[in-house]
């Protein structure tokens, strides 16, 4: 009997002890979860400089402690609060975290979304992210009411790796194909076979020499049977194009012999020039109206620099120079970024009138 009592007051004692200890325990998922959730967050724009508050706290659960965390984030205008939380809730679909609240508040200027990240009971991480509104623009801008815009994606041949995401967004983009490439006629024939209209992204002689050159370049003062011998290679590569673009070229398209050697060429072929204007001195549309070959110029660029938030600001801008003037001509380039903020603000501009048109539809 002594010794059943020995052993009940063990337990006991050690019971006692285990409480003591699991009340002082305190439970830390954050890293786990943080390596988790990092890649979604960093997809989605919401990194270290787009935080505005973090506040980590301890918190009861039970008879322990945990460690919860909530973050603040400022979005860019492009951030989708639907895929954002469709790709957290895929991210954690086979791990033991979950999103156990998700509510959406809509304020006057500030859309704002807060998602509640819990590990079984216990609410680890609570996320908020603001979107500034669209502002409206004022009606003295529109003077136009469905202006139309040719985005012109240049660069497109070394590889595959925005394509899709690009068909997906189910607007007009032209794609400016560079010759010879491993990838140029494939991604030509895929995006003929979809709809998309292709050009040819020719590359031509620079000012800047320190400009590294692509294979085939046609440079100034070559012979006449060498520029169309790379010009004629240069079509060949890219199948099913409708017209042709310069690459670099400052000093090329400077040249009106030059140039208009290469309209003459394309003319029979019934295929357009398209002046990405790397030169203020561009003779082109001269040259273009001599030779009689239908011709179109760049109005703005939109990804001089690639992060997110300018390519957004540029995208802004061209709309409202569409609503002034009607119609507008834009160049890009194939790279994530810039991909992943059209494919957000595309279908908003197209809301909001503008009628997106491949670039044949704006040479004269």
């Amino acid at each position: 009997m002594k010794f059943r009592y020995i052993v009940i007051a063990a337990l006991i004692f050690g019971l006692m002890a285990f409480a003591v200890w699991r009340s002082s325990k305190v439970i830390d998922d954050l890293p786990v979860l943080e390596k988790t959730i990092g890649p979604i967050l960093a997809r989605h724009g919401l990194d270290d400089a787009n935080l505005t508050k973090e506040i980590k706290e301890e918190a009861k659960a039970g008879m322990g402690h945990y460690i919860t965390t909530y973050r603040e984030y400022n979005a860019s205008r492009s951030f989708d609060p639907v895929r954002f939380e469709q790709d957290l809730k895929a991210r954690l679909k086979s791990g033991r975290f979950r999103i156990t609240k998700s509510k959406k508040t809509s304020g006057k200027n500030i859309y704002s979304q807060m998602l509640e990240i819990s590990a079984g009971r216990i609410a680890v991480m609570s996320i908020k992210v603001n979107k500034k509104k669209r502002e409206a623009m004022p009606p003295s801008v529109k003077k136009f009411k469905n202006p139309r815009i040719a985005i012109v994606m240049d660069d497109f041949g070394y590889n595959m790796n925005n394509i899709e995401t690009l068909f997906s967004i189910k607007e007009p983009v032209t794609l400016s194909i560079l010759p010879s490439l491993r990838y140029s006629k494939q991604i030509a024939e895929s995006a003929e076979s979809r709809g998309y209209e292709v050009i040819l992204h020719m590359p031509m002689e620079s000012h800047n020499e320190e400009v590294r050159e692509e294979a085939d370049t046609i440079r100034t003062g070559m012979s006449e049977a060498d520029v169309l011998s790379r010009l004629a290679k240069s079509i060949a590569s890219v199948p099913g194009l409708d017209g042709v673009s310069n690459h670099t070229g400052s000093k090329a398209t400077e040249d009106k012999d030059l140039m208009v050697r290469i309209f003459k060429y394309l003319k029979p072929r019934n295929l357009y020039f398209f002046d990405s204007l790397t030169s203020q001195k561009s003779i082109c549309r001269e040259a273009a109206s001599s030779v009689g070959i239908r011709y179109a110029r760049r109005d703005m660029f939109l990804d001089n620099s690639s992060d997110p938030e300018y390519i957004e600001k540029q995208l802004m801008t061209l709309e409202r120079l569409a609503f002034k003037t009607g119609k507008v001509i834009a160049i890009c380039h194939d790279r994530k970024n810039t991909v992943s903020v059209l494919t957000k603000m595309m279908p908003e501009m197209a809301g909001d009138g503008i009628r997106f048109v491949y670039l044949s539809e704006l040479t004269d």
